[in-house]
């Protein structure tokens, strides 16, 4: 193996602090620059690897020598909630290894395919147009991530579930105590229980059922009852769906739409563009906000060199999406936001056998939402008084907690 460019520099901090709200930690830029992959402090005394340019990012996650499992010998903790789930023994599908991860991968991808989706596009337009409404409805001014962000992925994954939307705000507090990176491991817990106690019995309604054409009853239908999978685990699959198809969603919504409210020249190319030209755009949204703020965690499995720096079995590793999303090796002027740039190839969803599952509901859900937004309310603005952006603090996923716009 090469030597490590990074040997003898001592293990950093891992960058949170945000400048713009739009933007990575101005940190990554440095870290980018610096040779090899820096060591950065994780719980527990460990100081896995850092990584920060989209080559790197790409090429580990391509690799098959790495582990997304908590017991995995050198996996990095990083937050209250790892160290809940490493004790709970978390096998969610991001926490797998194949073949366990490939098996599990392959029962859900036929529910998020392009096809799967789109045949789902009237129910979108339908549940963004109410939304739309319901802000319309509230007045001017109104806070848009209450009456638009939060509630249209939410009521899409619940359609797309199964789960009753009436129950939302339940759900959507349980998930933010146990995505909030502050919490304690028992805050996590009990969230954690309360959300799987809750799941357990609409999964046992769907057992019982198994007659509904919802994501759960199929898979109650065709995975539980035959015996290929037990009800504990489909309820840890229907958590893993369930939270994965709001949060994050709803976040890019909400800083979304502040950020073409900042930039109406994009807007207005955004809004002139036919569908292909919006989605593209879209693309360039994604790249450019990356709200998986917390960083992508593995442990090295088996020998390999990643940006001239050997990692070993043991190691453990972080890789930060947003930073990668901004390497000017990969895109050109990185920080400027160019609805036209041909975007495609970003990191905003993974990459490899983990990358999202369902990005392309979210892909479609975003671009009906803006389009349907900024056409139904063309004068829409930010609130005169709405003060600095309410970001959401020491969360898994970036955004905002709540945004002020009028018309």
């Amino acid at each position: 193996m090469s030597a490590d460019p990074s040997e003898g520099q001592a293990a950093l901090a891992y960058p949170t602090a945000r400048g713009c709200p739009f933007s990575p930690p101005a940190e990554f830029s440095r870290l980018r620059a610096i040779p090899g992959l820096p060591r950065v402090q994780a719980l527990e005394g460990a100081e896995p690897r850092l990584i920060t340019r989209y080559e790197d990012a790409k090429t580990i996650l391509s690799s098959t020598g790495l582990s997304a499992r908590f017991d995995s010998p050198g996996f990095p903790l990083f937050s209250p909630s790892d160290v809940q789930q490493r004790d709970d023994r978390n096998e969610s599908l991001i926490r797998t290894d194949d073949p366990d991860h490939l098996t599990q991968r392959r029962r859900l991808a036929r529910h998020f395919t392009v096809k799967r989706v789109h045949a789902l596009r009237e129910d979108i337009q339908r549940t963004v147009d109410e939304a739309v409404d319901e802000l319309l409805a509230e007045g001017s001014p109104a806070d848009l991530v209450k009456l638009v962000a939060r509630p249209i992925p939410a009521r899409v994954i619940c359609l797309l579930l199964g789960v009753p939307y009436a129950d939302h705000a339940f759900f959507e507090d349980a998930a933010s105590r146990a995505l909030a990176g502050d919490s304690d491991p028992d805050e996590v817990r009990v969230a954690l229980g309360e959300l799987a106690a809750y799941l357990d019995a609409l999964v046992g309604e769907r057992i019982s059922e198994a007659d509904g054409d919802d994501v759960l009853s199929q898979l109650a239908r065709d995975l539980v009852l035959p015996g290929t999978i037990d009800r504990p685990e489909l309820v840890t699959i229907a958590m893993t769906l369930l939270v994965a198809g709001f949060e994050t969603t709803g976040n890019m919504i909400g800083l979304g739409t502040a950020l073409f409210l900042r930039h109406p020249a994009q807007r207005e190319l955004f809004l002139a563009g036919d569908e292909a030209a919006q989605a593209e755009a879209i693309e360039e949204l994604l790249r450019y906000l990356s709200v998986a703020h917390h960083p992508r965690q593995f442990a090295v499995r088996e020998e390999m060199t990643v940006g001239d720096c050997p990692l070993r079995p043991g190691d453990g590793v972080l890789i930060s999406l947003p930073s990668a999303n901004r390497d000017s090796a990969a895109f050109e002027d990185p920080d400027v936001f160019d609805v036209r740039r041909p975007a495609r190839g970003h990191l905003a969803f993974s990459h490899g056998t983990h990358q999202c599952l369902g990005q392309a509901l979210a892909r479609l859900e975003l671009l009906l939402t803006f389009r349907t937004l900024f056409t139904r309310v063309p004068t829409l603005r930010e609130a005169e008084d709405s003060g600095p952006y309410d970001l959401k603090q020491h969360s898994r996923i970036h955004g905002l907690n709540s945004f002020t716009v009028a018309w």
